[in-house]
């Protein structure tokens, strides 16, 4: 019997996990799917994502159905599957979003989470190297610092970009979103610093704390309304496990919702029709999924980038580099710089972000597969995507991947602008500063000029950030899973606890906002534990 029973370690189940033992007073257990984040390539920034996305051994490996609003075409979707969960295997780039993604999330009815509200939790997490003490924290555990090694093409992308009208702004995680700057990322010295490494490890050795790697939650279990643990699958057993507390979701837009349905709570006919008992017929359960849709823009240019060396003396050199150094291609991140950008002066935030890698690649038939020329990829999404797809499961076999349907560009705002930001980085290429390394545009096509013909390169090309959020709505309405103090409706000692609860994708990478959401959950399930000792 353990007091809280946390399903997956991922961003926000690590400072769950962390936070919720930190007082002695109470025994958790961690539940993780995936295995360790000890391997030595996990840690080093650029290789990290490239060996790890796609392996199964770290990567969920998911794949959507075909989407209509995309030609039909089908795509991966990474989410990590160990310790750390996502953070363990993805850009490492960190930001918190605007203000007003906050204040909007509070004027849907959910009390306590405007920006003044959720920026004490932000604060808490980071040791930021930014000056700025009323927007930065220095003493929390997560290492938050200016991108390290930067190529030269990333500066002449600021540059390019303050040409345009753009603010240099590097603080862009404080008073101002808008800006082209060198970005922030989740970085020691030399190595990735991932959710495991900020908060579980300093928790490791607490002994009110267990962790179990390997363990795919199947089930959860209810007397009544009330969640009072969780059956897994461990090395082909299934095991049990109780909580005299809480059970907390914390798996992520996908494992959440899917964990949801198994156990009977989500739209009734669909669950029915998986042969599945109703506990609760929730309907919001797997809908509202949305994600940061974006377009390929990639260029030659006439300097090496980061997909030129590809050869076994490269690896060796910059090898020794970051490990005897702390220097080189190694320590660094595949995109390094971002701008936030307007395409419409009316709006109050920037609608578009845009990604910026002195790297050259294609993605094929789920493949990504990098140039054999030096080439550059800005990168533009929706910030606050308007379109929304469904999770739904395949089967009531807990070992049988959802089917995800994104419905990634079901609303013709996200088509018009992505087509503005395909245009503004068209200006980018000729601007001062990038013009004199400008070979040849490779993609889109330079033929591609009209609307009609932006709109069929958009549908044709564009794919995820990899950003999914929304399934576990918060909120108040008839679609929400779960209340501003993230407690699933209808249900005691259930609540969910990590990006499904966004009610709207926020404007920017959503990672640091998931931590911000378990940091802010666990001051929640505490202030709730103290009313009843």
């Amino acid at each position: 019997m353990w007091d809280y029973i946390i399903v997956g370690a991922g961003s926000a189940g690590c400072v769950l996990a962390n936070k919720l033992t930190e007082n002695g007073k109470y025994k958790v257990l961690l539940l993780e799917a995936g295995g360790s984040d000890r391997n030595p390539l996990l840690r080093i920034p650029f290789a990290g994502s490239i060996l790890t996305v796609g392996n199964a051994k770290y990567d969920w490996n998911y794949e959507t159905l075909p989407d209509p609003s995309r030609h039909d075409r089908t795509g991966i979707w990474p989410r990590g599957k160990l310790l750390g969960g996502s953070s363990s295997i993805n850009g490492m780039i960190y930001v918190r979003g605007h203000q007003d993604d906050y204040n909007h999330w509070a004027q849907l009815g959910n009390k306590g989470w405007s920006y003044e509200d959720v920026l004490p939790y932000f604060k808490n997490l980071e040791s930021n190297e930014r000056d700025d003490p009323a927007y930065y924290g220095k003493d929390g555990p997560l290492k938050v610092r200016p991108v390290k090694g930067a190529h030269p093409l990333s500066h002449q992308f600021v540059e390019a970009c303050v040409e345009q009208g753009l603010p240099h702004n590097p603080d862009y995680n404080a008073a101002h979103q808008e800006a082209a700057c060198l970005l922030h990322v989740n970085q020691s010295p030399r190595m990735r610093y991932s959710s495991a490494q900020a908060f579980l490890q300093p928790a490791r050795k607490r002994a009110n704390l267990d962790i179990e790697t390997g363990a795919q939650a199947s089930r959860i279990i209810f007397e009544g309304k009330r969640a009072t643990g969780i059956e897994y699958i461990q090395k082909g057993e299934k095991k049990t496990a109780h909580a005299a507390r809480e059970v907390i979701l914390s798996g992520g837009s996908i494992n959440s919702p899917q964990l949801l349905m198994l156990s009977g709570v989500g739209p009734a006919a669909h669950l029915k029709d998986k042969n599945i008992e109703v506990i609760a017929d929730l309907a919001g359960v797997g809908q509202n999924l949305q994600e940061h849709a974006c377009i390929p823009m990639r260029a030659e240019v006439n300097m090496k980038t980061f997909n030129m060396e590809q050869n076994a003396w490269s690896a060796l050199k910059y090898g020794a580099q970051w490990a005897f150094q702390g220097k080189g291609p190694l320590t660094t991140v595949i995109f390094q710089a971002l701008a936030f950008a307007k395409t419409n002066e009316k709006l109050s935030y920037p609608d578009i972000q845009i990604h910026f890698g002195p790297i050259g690649y294609e993605a094929a038939d789920n493949e990504v597969k990098l140039l054999d020329c030096p080439a550059i990829t800005m990168q533009p999404n929706v910030n606050r995507s308007r379109s929304r797809g469904e999770l739904t499961l395949k089967s009531n076999n807990p070992l049988d991947h959802p089917l995800i349907q994104p419905n990634m560009l079901g609303d013709e705002y996200d088509v018009k602008t992505l087509i503005e930001g395909g245009k503004f980085c068209r200006k980018l290429y000729q601007s001062e500063a990038l013009k004199p390394y400008f070979v040849k545009e490779l993609l889109p096509d330079p033929a591609v000029k009209s609307d009609e013909d932006w709109e069929d390169f958009v549908r044709e090309y564009s794919g995820p950030v990899f950003h999914p959020v929304g399934t576990c709505k918060m909120g108040v309405d008839a679609m929400s899973v779960v209340d501003p103090e993230l407690k699933v409706q209808g249900f005691e000692g259930l609540r969910v606890i990590d990006g499904s609860v966004m009610p709207q994708v926020i404007s920017g990478n959503t990672n640091a906002a998931c931590l911000m959401i378990g940091a802010k959950g666990a001051h929640m399930i505490l202030a709730d534990a103290a009313k009843t000792p």
